[in-house]
């Protein structure tokens, strides 16, 4: 875990979580999503799954010789001509939390005795219907004040529209609020950005810890 930053009034009003390797830890689901979509993508352009992922990380190298750090596969496969709204309905079609992630009864009472204290949100690069399943599946949803999904703005993190939007259904400005995801580039930098706070984490077992830090 690294404390990024943390707002001077009251540790915040608002918590922003990421959800995929944020509040599970599942290396093989995290995988499956990008592989999933990769397939889908080789099989739109016609062209086999190794041509794809080379295309990809071609596109990922040139971001980073131009400093741009780290971006989404949403935001790749635009480049690519794949529209926002049609990595909307793939992701809706293939992506089914249900068959990876189970009820997670410690994140529970972690999140029960922050929402005590703090509004809750859920921020993800998916669509909000796959962040609402995803949340059911682990058992948390009656926690989360409002869910943000890839559909809500069609501007996939990093770009900060989905931070933006998280804060204004929860009635908060952005610097009230702090951002907890597991990427730098993609969860934090955006919600820096704004001026929130924000936690990185390596998975739910810092998510775990964080009454520790925020009580």
């Amino acid at each position: 875990m690294r404390i990024c930053a943390l707002p001077e009034k009251a540790l915040g009003e608002g918590l922003l979580f990421d959800f995929d390797s944020t509040l599970y830890t599942n290396p093989e689901y995290a995988r499956f999503q990008n592989e999933a979509l990769i397939e889908r993508l080789a099989k739109e352009r016609g062209e086999s799954l190794e041509a794809t992922r080379a295309l990809l990380d071609s596109l990922r190298a040139e971001d980073a010789a131009a400093g741009r750090g780290k971006t989404s596969l949403g935001a790749l496969f635009d480049r690519l001509g794949i529209p926002i709204a049609t990595s909307v309905a793939w992701r809706e079609e293939l992506i089914e939390p249900g068959r990876w992630l189970e009820r997670d009864e410690r994140l529970r009472g972690v999140l029960s005795s922050l929402v005590g204290r703090y509004a809750l949100a859920l921020v993800t690069n998916n669509p909000r219907s796959v962040g609402l399943k995803g949340l059911e599946a682990v058992g948390v949803s009656e926690y989360f004040g409002a869910v943000v999904g890839l559909d809500d703005t069609m501007r996939p993190k990093p770009d900060p529209a989905p931070y933006r939007r998280a804060a204004a259904v929860l009635g908060l400005e952005p610097s009230a609020c702090v951002c907890i995801g597991d990427r730098y580039d993609v969860d934090i930098a955006p919600a820096l950005s704004l001026g929130m706070g924000a936690i990185l984490v390596d998975g739910v077992e810092d998510v775990y810890r964080l009454p520790g830090i925020l009580l």
